[in-house]
């Protein structure tokens, strides 16, 4: 169990831009605060209490160390969907996401910064896979015209 939470918010980590250092670091802080709450965690909410505190932590350690994140590799963002190469600025890629529509800011962040698997998406937002995918291909439509038109 312990393993497959550390890949998790290793993952979700890494693909905030964070090193390979610092994501095992934070990952490391994340599950040791999850270990000293288990007792008040319900087992059906784990994976979601344990992306809350990854995400806190990366807040936190944004804060302090005050400096621009960058994106990941373009593979590990955007996994089999081809498209341009996303902006290495991440104020520039933060903007482009602000310009979509919130469903799709949040079906992006669930699928590629949270590494979720479609059907975990889908139960997230409470619906079907097939609504999830359709959701995602138009998602990543939408922001792939934000950056052609950004480069034109």
């Amino acid at each position: 169990m312990w393993q497959e939470l550390f890949a998790l918010v290793y993952r979700y980590l890494r693909g905030r831009g964070l090193s390979h250092a610092d994501a095992e670091d934070l990952a490391q802080e994340t599950l040791l605060v999850t270990y000293q709450h288990l007792d008040g965690i319900e087992p059906s909410k784990l994976k979601a209490w344990v992306r809350a505190v990854a995400r806190n932590k990366h807040i936190d350690w944004a804060r302090r160390h005050s400096r621009t994140m960058l994106v990941a590799e373009e593979t590990d963002v955007v996994d089999d969907w081809e498209a341009p190469t996303l902006p290495a600025d991440s104020a520039e890629l933060q903007h482009l996401l602000s310009s979509l529509p919130a469903a799709d800011r949040r079906l992006l962040e669930l699928k590629y910064v949270e590494d979720r698997t479609v059907e975990e998406v889908a139960e997230t937002l409470s619906q079907s896979v097939n609504t999830t995918k359709v959701g995602l291909f138009r998602a990543r439509q939408r922001l792939r015209v934000l950056i052609e038109k950004e480069r034109s």
